[in-house]
This record gives C-alpha cells, sequence and structure tokens, in this order.
C-alpha cells in the first residue's frame, strides 16, 4: 500500500498535526471573542452603537486580514528553514518578514481615510448617528494594523517551529486584557469617562499593543537571540522584500477575496427577508465552531509541510497533508452530525421566532452536508499554503467564488425566486468545488518543486 494511502502509519505525522493544532483551536476561539467581547459592551450603551460597531467590525476584519495573512507568510519561510535544520535562515526570514511589515505600515497609515470612506457607503444613508459612530470606530482600530501584522510574523516563528502553546498564550492574554479594557473604557467604569464605541476600539487597540510587546519579548529571549539572532536587526534586500511578497500577498488577497464574497452572499440572503438574515446569522454561530476547528488543522498542516520540504521529504508532507485533511474531515464531520440530528434545539437557543427557526434549521441541515467537503477544502489550502503555493489558492479562491458562488447565489434568489435552503446550495457548490480543485492540485504534487531563495 502506497504510504500517501495511509491515514495511520509509523511515521508519528497524524499526532505531529494533531498535537500541533490543538492549541491552534484555543487561539481561534480566541480570535473570535475578540469580536464578541466589543459587541457585547457596545450593547450596554444603545443600538447605534450597536448596529454601528456591527457593520464597522465586519469591515475591519475583511481588510486586516489582507494585511495580517500577508504578514503570516512567515510559518512557511520559518517552516523551510527550520525543516533543513538552517537556524541562521530561520532569523533571516524573520527580518525579511519584519521589513515587509515595515513596507506595508506605509500602506496602513492611509487606512484611516479608507475606512472612513467605506463606510460612509456602506452605513445606512438615512442614519447619520451609526456613521459617525462606525467611522470613530474605524479610524481607531486602523491603527491596530501594523501591531497586527507584527504578531502575525512572530506567530509564523514561532508555529513554524512547531511552537503552538505559546502563540496560543499570547492570544488569551490579549482576549482577557481587551475584556477588562472594554469594561474600563466602553462603560466608564473605576472613575474612567464613559467612552462607548470609541473606548471599545481603544480597549481593542491597547489589547493588541500588548500582544505585539510580548511577542517583541518572545523574539528577544536570550535563548531566540543567540540561536536564530531574532535580536539582531536587518535590512532585506529588494529581492528578498519581492520573495515574500510573492508568497504573503497571495494569502493576504486570497483571505480578502473569500471573505468579500461571503460578505456579498449575506447581503444576498437579507434581500430574502429579514427573518432569513437573522437565521442565517444564528447558524454563522454555530458554523464558526467546526470553521475553527478546520481552520486550526490547515494552520498545523501548513507549518509541517513547510517543515518536511526544508527537510527535502516531500513524501513526508505529503503523508501530513492528507492526515490533516482527514483529521479536519473527522472533526469537522463530527460536529456537522449535531445540526443534523438537534438543529432546531440549537437554532431556539437564540430564537423563538417560528420563521427564524425554520430557515435556520433549513442552513444547518445544509451545512451539515458540506462540512467535510469544508474541511478538505481548508486543510489543502493550507498544504498548498505551506509549500508556497499561494498564487494557485488566491486564484482558485477568486475565481470560483466571483466567477460561480456570487452569480449563482445571484440567479438563484433573483431569478427563480429560491429560499434560503436554495441559497445555500450556491456556498456548496463553492466549497465542493475548491474542494475539489485543491485534492487535484494536491494530488499532482506540483506544489513539491516550489523553492526559495
Amino acid at each position: 500500500m502506497r504510504t500517501r494511502a495511509r491515514f495511520w502509519s509509523r511515521t508519528g505525522l497524524t499526532r505531529k498535526v494533531a498535537l500541533l493544532a490543538t492549541p491552534l483551536i484555543f487561539q481561534q476561539i480566541s480570535y473570535t471573542l475578540l469580536g464578541v467581547a466589543d459587541t457585547y459592551f457596545v450593547s450596554r450603551v444603545d443600538t447605534a452603537s450597536l448596529a454601528a460597531v456591527g457593520l464597522a467590525g465586519v469591515m475591519f476584519f475583511a481588510l486586516l486580514m489582507l494585511f495580517r495573512s500577508t504578514a503570516n507568510s512567515s510559518v512557511v519561510f520559518v517552516g523551510r528553514a527550520h525543516g533543513a535544520r538552517d537556524d541562521a535562515a530561520v532569523g533571516e526570514w524573520v527580518w525579511r518578514c519584519l521589513n515587509v511589515v515595515g513596507l506595508l505600515t506605509l500602506v496602513a497609515l492611509a487606512m484611516p481615510w479608507v475606512f472612513a470612506l467605506l463606510f460612509s457607503l456602506a452605513a445606512p444613508a438615512d442614519d447619520m448617528v451609526v456613521r459617525e459612530l462606525g467611522i470613530t470606530y474605524l479610524r481607531i482600530r486602523a491603527f491596530e494594523i501594523p501591531l497586527a501584522m507584527f504578531s502575525a510574523v512572530v506567530w509564523g516563528f514561532l508555529v513554524g517551529r512547531g511552537d503552538s502553546r505559546t502563540p496560543t498564550i499570547l492570544a488569551w492574554v490579549t482576549v482577557l486584557s481587551n475584556i477588562f479594557l472594554d469594561w474600563l473604557l466602553v462603560l466608564g467604569n473605576l472613575g474612567l469617562p464613559r467612552l462607548g464605541v470609541a473606548g471599545a476600539a481603544y480597549a481593542t487597540l491597547m489589547a493588541n499593543a500588548l500582544n505585539a510587546v510580548l511577542g517583541a519579548a518572545v523574539l528577544w529571549r536570550p535563548a531566540y537571540r543567540r540561536r536564530y539572532g531574532t535580536g539582531r536587526p536587518r535590512l532585506a534586500s529588494g529581492g528578498d522584500l519581492l520573495q515574500v511578497l510573492r508568497v504573503g500577498l497571495p494569502m493576504g488577497f486570497g483571505d480578502f477575496i473569500e471573505i468579500a464574497s461571503f460578505s456579498a452572499f449575506f447581503a444576498i440572503i437579507g434581500r430574502i427577508s429579514t427573518k432569513a438574515l437573522a437565521a442565517n446569522q444564528i447558524a454563522l454561530q454555530y458554523m464558526s465552531m467546526s470553521f475553527t476547528i478546520g481552520v486550526a488543522f490547515g494552520m498545523a498542516t501548513s507549518s509541517l509541510v513547510a517543515q518536511q520540504l526544508g527537510a527535502e521529504r516531500p513524501d513526508l508532507a505529503e503523508g501530513v497533508g492528507y492526515r490533516g485533511a482527514g483529521l479536519g474531515m473527522l472533526a469537522m464531520g463530527l460536529i456537522g452530525l449535531g445540526y443534523l440530528v438537534a438543529p432546531g434545539a440549537l437554532m431556539r437557543v437564540f430564537s423563538a421566532d417560528p420563521e427564524v427557526v425554520r430557515d435556520g434549521v433549513l442552513i444547518l441541515r445544509l451545512v451539515a452536508l458540506y462540512q467535510v467537503f469544508n474541511a478538505l477544502a481548508i486543510v489543502l489550502e493550507g498544504a498548498l499554503n505551506g509549500a508556497g503555493d499561494t498564487t494557485f489558492t488566491m486564484l482558485t479562491r477568486a475565481a470560483l467564488a466571483w466567477g460561480i458562488f456570487i452569480p449563482l447565489a445571484v440567479l438563484i434568489v433573483f431569478q427563480f425566486q429560491g429560499g434560503v435552503r436554495e441559497a445555500w446550495i450556491a456556498a456548496l457548490v463553492y466549497l465542493g468545488g475548491l474542494a475539489l480543485v485543491y485534492l487535484l492540485r494536491f494530488r499532482s504534487g506540483q506544489w513539491k518543486n516550489i523553492r526559495f531563495t
């Protein structure tokens, strides 16, 4: 039997993927709680504040991923160097990625004005209060982008070496500090002024600043400074910057493209009915649980594929991809069973409206069917990205999202007057197609020939 066809083997790859992915699941949960904390505390202020932060938060996350995912490419380079046991190269790649962060920070300086323009276009035209609050929130959080990019490089340094515990600890320190700062600044406790929406933005900015400071302390640890030279700043050449951007920018644009496509999809669902949109929002809260697990396995797979390629073991890199996909499909599939067994009970936790519950049940049952396809797509995308095949994954997402997914959803809803279940069939087609294309690409082995200078 061929090695790649075997899920359980004596190589220990399955165990490595599971051990690396498990802390990352908790890290991804912490990212979700950052947004939840802001939403909860501003909901205690007034409805306008809640609406402003809800819309602004989605917009900020989409553009943040463009920057943060680009910086996250450090995991690819560090993983390769670590797998090759080239400690000096690990430090060099960290600083090359930090040079790119410095370059992109110049672009990020324009983001306060970009956010103001975009939110002015997206906010309700007849509600100036929501518009002003949203712009205030985004202008403050725009200064978070360079901090998030720096932290992403540190994350790649740690996970690329196989350490997923430290970034998870840093993430939870960030979440807990954000919750405390929200309590202080949004609601004005301990004698501080009640800042409302602005307080939520300042709290998240300060929490991410703390994360960046702790990340810098990690890079400057004496043990890492001696072994990898991470404490010795250096300027990257133009060729080095281009190498990082060739791998990193497609990762950033790929995430941005997909988030934008699903935002458009949710807007289409909103045209069906307000209750359909409410049902969709509730179902998304449950879907995020399984999605978080899939992303964690994708991240672990990405790191380990890079390491095995650096060690010149493409056969083991291939094994990592299949084992990561198997574990991700198993985990997400098990959660999907809950969507099949008790969808009504899950929906009634959030709503007693019969129409909302009915539409939500339809969504959850359909979502349960594509959990395994979604897991396969997420993990194999991580494997291909870990090999540096990021341009392919970006173009695939763009072509399927905007060439098939959104046009099909528009056709179903507006031309054929389809409901929420029919609309979600378009998402099923998109994710199934994505999984199939990634599987064919992974099986082709072309990604094994990608080299970095």
